[in-house]
């Protein structure tokens, strides 16, 4: 503990004619970790009180009589203003009139990560000898310049006749191709194109492998997709996907009119049905409280399978091609099935009848017994209650028995219930998803209790409109398809949904335990070790699930403790700052591109300790293939 100067203060006293001891406080207290110790000389009758604003640090006592030992204890929960320290003014009162000034200054850490053939070659570099074992540290590297040329003759060959001291490689009579090498190529290349005889000549130049890109969909707005490339999502297109699946989207209905949507829904007639209206069409009416809310079943509809590929615009400033949906590439169609009304709400009865005729068992609406002749094997609901409902589990209960996957909401209350139950998100066996934000954070509404089972994107649009889901809406004003961005676990629910249908599709699972069982084991960790409230068992993976191939990425280096940070690097080298203290650091190569350590990608993990200094180079962290 370091203490800046003292300030001495006399105080008289009140009550009587004589001088107190004297009070020592210190100018300043700096932290040198998560705490520290302001030590108060009082005399044994001065009360005193601290006070402070800063939500990074607490005191402990906060009030006392006589002399003291305050214990300060910081928690940060954010980034300082500057980046470098974080400041606050403690209040000193009661007896006593004086502030304290508290810094906790951070380290500047420093590294570099490689592969560990990279990593001989960076250690051989900075030793100044020959770079061993580099093979594919600069995997974009130009070849070397040919000195090879390749000839055709209009007739066979003469290779006695050589010009320029040109050497034969290799000689192809039936095709009357010639392969010479020679140390001035140019030179030869212009002679060869001189001569009569020849049909053509040219340098035996290279060709390089072509980057993942070439795959990936051209839709003007998949850029804004940010969320498929956090789960890896945007690569299913190295998969292939021959087996058709239905996804029941119990919700506000659709608008089939939707020209993202076209050819990806089941069709009233064919097993789509409003429980609300008793009838077989569920298209979304819109809320009638917010005309320009848009339509929350189409939102969720186009997470799971809007299309891709260019399509007529429905007006002449609407877009061509739109978005793409987790399963664009995939024979998965969507089963609306509409169970809230025009107020956004639904009851128990219609969303229990509705999760049950989504498995495909009969149940009885008014006098009608309905059967689904388009059963779904995964069902997503993006609703959700804070009171227990027996008929909405029982329902569930009853679809999993059949080997359906019920994938729902975990619920938005976690603001004002925090950690209380949703449900049906908490009826047992159904998987509950939680919502994470661009920082991949759990989100600030999000539930979080004992019943979450993992996290998917949900967006916070307070970090700015381009954070939350984008999807496809409707606007009932102008009476034309859009596109919205939402935000919350409604939005991250359908993405497990989407990600369970498309293992189905691939025929990686042959069920739906098979298609969770594959997911589970393949999510990425979030947060402290272990299963926890926040993320439940880990954020949604594709990548490794499926077991795509994907181009080699930069690296991303994790910090777990006092301070956590989720870093991308450039070229491997990586630089912030942090709290002193204990460390877990998980080093990877991103090879999904989303910044975090996913299953499948190599990575290794260590305890450290950053001490209280200025600065700190951990050197060279190498990764074992």
């Amino acid at each position: 503990m370091r203490f800046a100067f003292w300030i001495v203060l006399f105080l008289a006293g009140c009550a009587s004619n004589s001088s107190w001891p004297s009070v020592a406080l210190p100018d300043e207290v700096v932290l040198r970790g998560e705490s520290g110790t302001l030590r108060l000389r009082v005399g044994s009758n001065v009360a005193w009180t601290l006070k402070s604003d800063a939500d990074w640090l607490t005191v402990s006592p906060a009030q006392g009589l006589g002399p003291a030992s305050v214990q300060l204890q910081a928690q940060p929960s954010g980034d300082p203003p500057d980046g470098r320290q974080y400041t606050t003014t403690l209040e000193v009162g009661g007896d006593l009139k004086a502030t304290v000034a508290v810094r906790l200054p951070l380290v500047w850490v420093t590294g570099q990560v490689a592969d560990l053939g990279q990593g001989q070659a960076l250690q051989a570099q900075a030793l100044g000898l020959p770079a061993l074992g580099s093979r594919g540290w600069s995997p974009h590297k130009a070849p070397p310049p040919s000195t090879e040329v390749l000839v055709k003759y209009r007739q066979a060959p003469q290779p006695s006749r050589l010009p320029l001291q040109a050497q034969l490689r290799s000689l192809d009579r039936a095709h009357r191709l010639v392969k010479l090498k020679s140390p001035n190529p140019q030179a030869l290349l212009e002679a060869l194109r001189r001569d009569p005889n020849v049909e053509w000549a040219e340098l035996n130049g290279y060709v390089r492998a072509q980057g993942e890109a070439i795959g990936e969909p051209t839709d003007e707005f998949y850029p804004k997709q940010w969320y498929l490339k956090t789960t890896g999502a945007r690569f299913s297109y190295l998969g292939n996907f021959p087996y058709p699946v239905t996804v029941a989207v119990i919700d506000t209905g659709v608008r089939y009119d939707h020209p993202d949507l076209a050819g990806r829904l089941v069709l009233p007639g064919e097993g789509a049905y409003d429980f609300v209206r008793g009838q077989p069409d569920p298209t979304d009416p819109g809320d009638s409280s917010s005309p320009t809310g848009g339509s929350h079943g189409t939102h969720v509809t186009g997470i799971i399978t809007a299309g891709s590929g260019p399509f007529p615009p429905a007006c002449p400033t609407c877009t061509s091609s739109g978005i793409v949906g987790v399963d664009y590439n995939a024979p998965v169609k969507v089963l609306p099935l509409r169970v809230l009304d025009e107020s956004g709400n639904g009851s128990f009865e219609n969303v229990a009848l509705a999760i049950r005729y989504a498995a495909g068992i009969p149940v009885v609406v008014g006098s009608q017994t309905l059967q689904n002749p388009t059963p779904a094997q995964v069902i997503n609901l993006s609703l959700g209650a804070l009171t227990y409902s027996q008929a909405m589990c029982d329902a569930a209960g009853d679809a999993i028995a059949r080997g359906v996957l019920v994938v729902a909401a975990a619920g938005n209350y976690q603001a004002d219930a925090p950690g209380q139950l949703v449900y049906p998100a908490a009826c047992p066996g159904v998987i509950s998803v939680a919502a994470t934000d661009l920082n991949n954070q759990v989100t600030w509404y999000s539930q979080q209790n004992s019943h979450v089972t993992l996290a998917a994107p949900g967006g916070d649009i307070a970090q700015g409109i381009g954070a939350g889901i984008l999807s496809t809406t409707w606007n009932y004003q102008l009476n034309q398809p859009n596109y919205t961005y939402y935000m919350g676990t409604s939005q991250a629910s359908p993405q497990v949904a989407a990600a369970l249908a498309l293992l189905l599709s691939s025929g990686k699972a042959k069920s739906g335990a098979e298609a969770w069982s594959l997911l589970e084991s393949n999510l990425t960790h979030l947060g402290k070790p272990g299963r926890n409230d926040a993320y439940g068992k880990g954020l949604l993976y594709l990548p490794s699930a499926f077991g795509w191939p994907l181009p080699k990425g930069d690296y991303a280096v994790d910090f777990l403790g006092p301070t956590n940070r989720q870093l991308a690097t450039t070229g491997g080298a990586f630089s912030t700052y942090l709290m002193p203290g204990t460390y877990t650091v998980m080093v990877c190569r991103d090879d999904s591109g989303n910044g975090l350590c996913d299953s499948g990608e190599p990575q290794t993990s260590k305890t450290l300790t950053i001490p209280p200094t200025d600065s700190l180079d951990l050197g060279l962290l190498l990764l074992t293939p």
